[in-house]
């Protein structure tokens, strides 16, 4: 959708801005073409965290655990897994941290389109969309048009960004592991990644 949009509106111009303040002029397309060259290597990040976690063990126990590479090559092809190459008694964590802060980044690419509809949105910037005289007219002083949406766009995807520090401390574990990261990835990997598209941005256009 953003590639179709960008390319619909690669002539229309728009202000370009810095710090808020009118700049050279830019086009709506190229807006929209920034956004999608950014998801797009969002979903090249995702991809590749999601094949990092699609790896398996099976002994709990602490030590080399020659006994068991036959039968974890077995279970973990019946699952659709790959072996761990390495591993000590859990799966290290720098997996799962890769994946959670995916999903992170990619909620905050949404937080991005959603801020810019917004202040593209805002009367300072949205006067030029009036075509009547009595349009054109200033606005009342006490008016004013807050684009509440953003702030609820934003709200799960927080939560995402405070899930991947989470993640990241669970990377360092005592020796081959130990209880900390338990409790906390009981909470973390119970937000689902369709927390990305709730209260989605509305569309720009």
């Amino acid at each position: 959708m953003l590639k179709r949009r960008a390319l619909e509106f690669k002539h229309t111009p728009t202000i370009g801005r810095t710090h808020g303040i009118h700049a050279e002029p830019t086009t709506f397309g190229l807006k929209l073409l920034n956004w999608y060259a950014e998801m797009e290597r969002n979903l090249a990040r995702f991809d590749a965290a999601a094949e990092d976690m699609r790896v398996g063990k099976l002994s709990g126990a602490v030590g080399t655990l020659p006994p068991e590479s036959k039968s974890r090559e077995k279970v973990c092809e019946h699952l659709g897994l790959k072996p761990a190459p390495v591993a000590t008694q859990v799966i290290q964590r720098d997996r799962h941290a890769a994946y959670i802060s995916t999903l992170a980044i990619l909620g905050s690419t949404l937080d991005k389109i959603a801020v810019e509809s917004a202040t593209c949105s805002a009367p300072r910037s949205a006067r030029h969309r009036s075509t009547s005289a009595k349009s054109r007219r200033a606005p009342p002083p006490c008016r004013t048009e807050e684009p509440d949406h953003v702030g609820t766009d934003q709200r799960p995807r927080r939560v995402l960004r405070g899930n991947a520090q989470a993640a990241f401390e669970d990377i360092a574990l005592w020796h081959e592991r130990d209880i900390s990261h338990s409790s906390v990835e009981r909470i973390i990997f119970r937000t689902p990644p369709s927390w990305l598209t709730t209260c989605s941005p509305r569309p720009p256009i």
